[in-house]
C-alpha cells in the first residue's frame, strides 16, 4: 500500500500525481503550486534557490532528498503580503523594511554581525571666546578711572599732587578739542568756529563760553565725547580742590617761585 503523500498546499494526498518534496520532507502538488505562484501578485516571483525535481513516487532517485526547501520554491506565495517592517533575526525587534542594521541590538544583516550601538546625546557647543567691549565701553571706562584716579593722587601725596593738577589741565585742552573738531566733522561749522575763537581777548570769551555751555552740553551730536569734556572740567576741579584744601603750601611755594621769576 502506497503511504499517504499530502500536499501542504490543497490538503489533498498527491501520491498519484505529479508533485514536489522539499528537504524536509513536505510534499505540495506541482498543480498547487504553480497555480500558487501565479496567483501571487507580486510583479516577478522570487526564483528558487535550487532546482526543482519532479518525482512520480518514492524510488530512491526521484522521491530522495534533491536538496531544496518547499519555503524557497515557493518563496512570498504561502507568505502573506508583506508590510512596511520586519523583525530583526536577532533580537526579534522590528523595523522598517529595508534597514540593515537594527537600532536596538546593532546587528548587520548583510555581514552578520552585531554591532555596538550606544545614542549619544549632542554636547552643546560653548563660546569660550571672552566678551569683547566696544570702543565706547573702554572710553566710559578710561573716563571714569581718570575721574577717580586723579583726584586721588592728589589727595595722597603733596609730590603726586602737581603732576596730577597737569594731568587735569591737558586732559581738558584734549576734550576740548576734541569737541571743536568734532562740531566740524559733524557739519557743526558755526560752533566749531565758535569754539576756536576761544583765544581773542574779550570776545573769546564769550565765544568760549557760548561753546562750552550749549555745545559741550546738549548742542553736540557725541554723548560720549561730550561725558569725556565734563569729566576732565570735574578732575580738574576737583585736584585744584584737594591742593587748596589739604595741600596749601604747594600754592604758597608757585606764588612764591613766581615772585622770584618776576623782573625787578
Amino acid at each position: 500500500m502506497t503511504a499517504e503523500k499530502i500536499c501542504i498546499i490543497c490538503g489533498d494526498d498527491c501520491a498519484a500525481r505529479p508533485r514536489l518534496k522539499d528537504s524536509k520532507g513536505q510534499y505540495a502538488c506541482q498543480a498547487c503550486v504553480e497555480a500558487k505562484k501565479r496567483s501571487k501578485q507580486a510583479p516577478t516571483p522570487k526564483p528558487p534557490t535550487a532546482p526543482v525535481a519532479v518525482a512520480q513516487d518514492d524510488a530512491p532517485a526521484a522521491g530522495a532528498d534533491i536538496g531544496f526547501s518547499m519555503d524557497d520554491y515557493l518563496g512570498d506565495a504561502q507568505a502573506p503580503e508583506s508590510s512596511s517592517t520586519s523583525h530583526c533575526p536577532n533580537c526579534g525587534s522590528p523595523k522598517a523594511a529595508g534597514t540593515v542594521v537594527c537600532m536596538q541590538c546593532g546587528f548587520d544583516s548583510a555581514s552578520g554581525k552585531a554591532m555596538s550601538t550606544k545614542v549619544r546625546k549632542a554636547k552643546p557647543q560653548k563660546d569660550r571666546r571672552a566678551p569683547r567691549l566696544s570702543r565706547g565701553a573702554v572710553f566710559l571706562i578710561v573716563i571714569a578711572a581718570m575721574l577717580v584716579l586723579l583726584p586721588g593722587l592728589a589727595f595722597a601725596s603733596k609730590e603726586a599732587a602737581m603732576p596730577a593738577l597737569l594731568l587735569g589741565v591737558i586732559w581738558y585742552f584734549v576734550a576740548y578739542f576734541m569737541m571743536v573738531s568734532s562740531a566740524f566733522y559733524d557739519e557743526d561749522k558755526f560752533w566749531g568756529w565758535l569754539g576756536i575763537l576761544f583765544w581773542i581777548p574779550i570776545a573769546g570769551t564769550f565765544c568760549w563760553l557760548a561753546f562750552v555751555l550749549y555745545y559741550c552740553t546738549i548742542g553736540g551730536q557725541r554723548g560720549t565725547w561730550k561725558l569725556n569734556f565734563w569729566a576732565a572740567v570735574l578732575a580738574t576741579i576737583a585736584v585744584a580742590a584737594v591742593i587748596g584744601t589739604i595741600h596749601p603750601s604747594l600754592i604758597e611755594d608757585v606764588s612764591s617761585s613766581s615772585t622770584l621769576t618776576d623782573p625787578p
